[in-house]
């Protein structure tokens, strides 16, 4: 029997693969209207970072060339960490099937997450296919548009967190670099690294989800847990499952429909068609205000979350001191996880996202959007220029995420920064925690 919703998964299957993914914005369109747009976005750090990512750069100054490229980067695309995340709605479903409780869409649903969780096994937190492409050809951009930092002169280093993901990322930047570059390539993964590549404050830590906190999260995220439409199109019965576990169920969908774009399946199967276009915003703004609190600067909790990723801000600044004084180019590769790798947007405050508020609610309004800042394969780039060794006013430009970035620095050639007022900027800022 073909349903009016099967109609849908299928015509959604088709267009699916024709939606660019760019990780550039129009300034005037909501994140809802790009969340419409491309549901693929609701997925937050799970969106997929796009194959093809073209942009337009500013040219430097007169006279002024790159010398040290400053990358940090997120794991490229990768599965669920844990093979409950794909059982636990399979179960659910499974026993509602051996009553006699599922309608034919939620047969149909149960289908789709046994496959999805079949091709999931043994694989939980490993890097995808699509995840070692996008690796291989940021590295392959970086090298086209700033060739002098990659210089057969000079030296490239890759150092990673000693996670499985950003080691597989890692190692597949230098198997491309490797072919570009043949020579004078170093890469490491060593528990030594994890002070700023995965840092941990168990102060922060504990400050994340203080009573008050937690009680306005809650309250604000029960304001968009709405799942009675959905257990009525899933099972005979609606009061089938009790209200709690209704909303597990829905989340655990979400869940899974968000990280598939990640996957081999992303092209023949999709979990979006169950949801309404209100409840991918709603699932997106709770989970969008989830990670503003645990890492970003919510005034709720102290504003004090970014500073979890201070020692990777100085590592930054050091190394950027250090590279001045060298006469030969270098390239520097970071691997991190997205748990370090947003604070640390958020601690620069780069392009405004260190924004400190207490409202959850207008959180999209301000443009604070998880997808915009760390989606998976997410990366900082820190190009310095100057015109020869004896050039004393190093000027710096940032990308995130390969677009060019504004910093809280005052500057009178922007996208560029000189790097005395971004390093006397960054250094106030952390001494103000130490």
């Amino acid at each position: 029997m073909i349903t009016k919703i099967s109609i849908i998964h299928k015509r959604l299957l088709i267009s699916l693969p024709l939606i660019l993914c760019p990780l550039t914005f129009i300034s005037a369109q909501s994140v809802r209207e790009e969340i419409r747009l491309d549901a693929r976005r609701s997925a937050g750090t799970f969106l997929a970072y796009p194959v093809s990512h073209p942009s337009t750069m500013t040219p430097p100054p007169e006279g002024k060339k790159p010398f040290f490229l400053s990358h940090y980067g997120c794991q490229g695309s990768y599965y669920l960490d844990q093979q409950e995340d794909y059982d636990a709605p399979y179960r659910t479903l499974a026993k509602a099937d051996s009553l006699g409780k599922l309608t034919p869409l939620g047969r149909d649903v149960m289908q789709r997450l046994d496959r999805i969780r079949r091709d999931a096994k043994d694989r939980t937190g490993e890097l995808t296919e699509l995840g070692a492409q996008q690796q291989h050809n940021i590295i392959r951009r970086m090298e086209y548009l700033f060739p002098e930092t990659f210089d057969k002169s000079g030296y490239v280093s890759g150092r990673c967190a000693t996670v499985n993901r950003c080691i597989m990322s890692m190692e597949e930047a230098m198997v491309e670099l490797a072919r570009l570059r043949p020579t004078g390539l170093s890469h490491k993964a060593s528990l030594s690294f994890k002070p700023y590549l995965n840092p941990q404050d168990k102060q922060l830590q504990a400050a994340k989800k203080d009573s008050l906190t937690a009680a306005r999260y809650q309250a604000f995220a029960a304001a968009y847990e709405h799942p009675e439409r959905l257990m009525q199109a899933l099972f005979t019965d609606a009061s089938y499952l009790k209200p709690k576990k209704a909303r597990s169920l829905m989340d655990q969908l979400f869940d899974v429909a968000g990280n598939l774009q990640n996957t081999d399946l992303r092209n023949s199967l999709t979990l979006y068609d169950l949801f309404t276009s209100d409840e991918i915003y709603q699932q997106w703004k709770k989970r969008n205000a989830w990670w503003y609190i645990n890492y970003g600067g919510c005034a709720l909790n102290g504003s004090q979350q970014p500073y979890a990723s201070r020692n990777l801000l100085r590592h930054i600044i050091e190394k950027g001191d250090s590279v001045i004084l060298l006469q030969k180019p270098v390239t520097h590769l970071r691997y991190t996880l997205e748990t370090a790798f947003m604070p640390l947007v958020c601690l620069m405050d780069i392009n405004g996202f260190g924004l400190v508020t207490d409202d959850l609610e207008t959180l999209d309004e301000k443009g604070w959007a998880d997808y915009r800042i760390a989606p998976i394969g997410a990366n900082l780039q820190i190009i310095y220029f100057r015109r020869d060794f004896d050039d004393q006013d190093v000027l710096i430009k940032v990308l995130l995420n390969e677009q060019e970035a504004t910093l809280p620095v005052t500057t009178d050639c922007a996208p560029y920064y000189h790097w005395k007022d971004v390093r006397e900027h960054y250094l106030r800022l952390l001494n103000i925690k130490n």
